[in-house]
């Protein structure tokens, strides 16, 4: 499968390629839990971006990985199996049965991100009371408006805060923002945030 931002992947410490010191929390998360998430980072031919998440949300740090090192890769649209988190207590699975019952009602590939999505795919508690719902969708062809008003109008129904990302060829925006319509929204690409009116006709930068 094509590596893509938000995929979770599961490695070996020692080939993880940095320029800087490693931060010894970030040697201790992956001794516990070797798991990184894809960055929207440009990397070098072979490599990937990715980023080391800790126990505290300040704590991130990004590096590189040869590709062939991938051991195992998880992505967000693999974890939306209610049977998943059907036992989890947390105010945010709630949310996020919530949000599984909503996007039935559409043909969208979509999956939770964040917190939510690494301890599904690492099977070790990330998540806390305070945690935000995270959600992945991955739009390869335009997302009408009128089906993202309707989701956005949905989900914020719920107690626990939702950020819904929208994932396209050429970058990805808030769910929120393009709902709103104004003729231009951000943009996130491998290269920075830009201004776009339509994700899906912007050029998707090869490197």
């Amino acid at each position: 499968m094509e590596l893509e931002t938000h995929d979770l992947l599961e490695i070996d410490k020692k080939d993880l390629i940095s320029h800087t010191e490693i931060p010894e929390w970030a040697v201790h998360s992956l001794e516990n839990t070797p798991f990184v998430v894809v960055r929207r980072v440009h990397a070098p031919e072979g490599q990937v971006a990715v980023g080391i998440r800790g126990r505290n949300r300040n704590q991130r740090f990004g590096a590189f990985l040869e590709e062939r090192k991938v051991i195992r890769q998880i992505k967000p649209e693999q974890l939306t199996s209610k049977k998943m988190w059907e036992d989890k207590q947390a105010d945010v699975f709630s949310a996020l049965d919530m949000a599984a019952s909503i996007f039935r009602n559409y043909e969208i590939s979509w999956g939770p991100g964040g917190s939510v999505g690494f301890e599904l795919a690492s099977g070790v508690v990330t998540v806390t009371s305070e945690s935000d719902l995270d959600l992945i969708i991955r739009a390869h062809q335009p997302l009408p408006i009128a089906d993202a008003v309707a989701m956005v109008e949905r989900l914020e129904r719920s107690n626990v805060r939702i950020d819904v990302q929208v994932e396209t060829p050429a970058g990805g925006f808030s769910l929120k923002e393009y709902t709103r319509d104004s003729g231009s929204f951000l943009l996130k690409t491998k290269i920075g945030p830009k201004l776009t009116r339509n994700p899906w006709n912007e050029e998707v930068k090869k490197f």
